[in-house]
């Protein structure tokens, strides 16, 4: 009997403490009945204006990952703003081409200029080489001239010295070495000249008899590079302006692309509660279509005594326990008010 006795204690033991922990949540959520847990009802409007799809979502079906709630389609949207900046960016790449084409033209002529003005160099050398050439033969010639005049001067002047020929002979004979001289005097400053113009052609620097620059050299080279700047510039502009056609083409598209084709969202997970329209639908900016639920998101409105309602901060922290729950869900208190 004892022993049965005691069996019967341990299982009757057992029970209650079992009962004891199935039960307990009950007893606790009726401490605090008279608390009520609710959800926000949110509304779901139309981003566009368009029609609605013809399968709707079913009232209690759950939003999926994306958040998408169902999507909304303009098939009468005007494409005429996308046209025109497409027709924009063609015209830009147009210019583009045409401006490069220009530029390689440009650069074409510039290299047959500069393969005229090296002939032109070519033949300019030579031609004083030339000069250089003749220029040292006569004066050679003309200091052998001199010579003999002044040979001549000196015998005239013996001569008419010793009274067998007049002054004039030997005055005429040393104005004959003094033109000698003259002209070899020039003929050496032609040469100096002449020597310094070349070696300035061999450093790039074509200068004419009087000193003045030659058209040929620098004239027709001055026009290139003008040209070739002014057809980089061009290109510059047409670049920048392709750049900004296919910037105002890129917001166009995905104006067009928003105005055209748009979802209502909700947060994922939450719950289709209702929906508003019909299936195929038209609606405006705005409309209403669907209402939804997030019951991640709860409130509840706890009784608190008036005399802890002071102590309470909004903001605080809190636990809460739903009825035939087991584990505590972390809240926040949001607000208070009075009996």
């Amino acid at each position: 009997m004892t022993r049965a006795r005691l069996g019967l204690g341990i299982a009757v033991l057992l029970v209650g403490t079992y009962v004891v922990v199935m039960v307990w949540p009950y007893l606790v959520a009726t401490l605090v009945r008279g608390s009520a847990i609710t959800t926000w009802t949110h509304l779901a409007t139309a981003p566009i204006q368009g029609r609605a799809p013809v399968a709707l979502p079913l009232t209690g079906s759950r939003v999926g990952a994306d958040g998408t709630v169902m999507e909304i389609v303009n098939d009468l949207l005007d494409p005429t703003p996308l046209l025109v900046s497409e027709a924009a960016l063609a015209n830009a790449r147009l210019r583009v081409a045409a401006a490069r084409e220009f530029l390689d033209q440009m650069r074409a002529l510039d290299d047959q200029r500069r393969e005229l003005m090296k002939r032109h160099a070519a033949d300019y050398r030579a031609e004083l080489d030339a000069e250089i050439a003749v220029r040292e033969a006569r004066i050679a010639l003309l200091a052998t001239k001199a010579e003999n005049a002044a040979a001549i001067a000196a015998r005239t002047g013996n001569i008419s010295e010793r009274g067998y020929r007049s002054r004039d002979v030997h005055d005429e004979s040393q104005i004959r070495e003094a033109e000698v001289q003259v002209e070899l005097t020039a003929e050496r400053m032609a040469l100096d000249r002449a020597r310094r113009r070349r070696a300035g052609a061999n450093d790039g620097l074509f200068l004419g008899p009087d000193g003045a620059s030659l058209n040929w050299a620098y004239g027709d080279w001055q026009a290139s590079k003008t040209e070739i700047k002014n057809a980089r510039q061009r290109l510059d502009e047409a670049l920048a302006a392709e750049t900004e056609a296919l910037r105002a083409l890129d917001a166009s598209r995905e104006a067009f692309r928003l105005r055209q084709r748009a979802q209502v969202q909700a947060p994922p997970g939450s719950i289709v509660r209702s929906v508003i329209i019909g299936s195929g639908a038209t609606v405006g900016v705005g409309d209403a279509v669907a209402k939804w639920i997030d019951c991640n998101d709860l409130l509840i409105d706890a009784p608190v005594s008036d005399a802890a309602l002071p102590l309470i901060a909004i903001g605080s922290k809190a636990e809460a326990i739903l009825e035939g729950e087991k584990s505590w869900r972390p809240a926040e208190v949001i607000g208070l008010r009075g009996a």
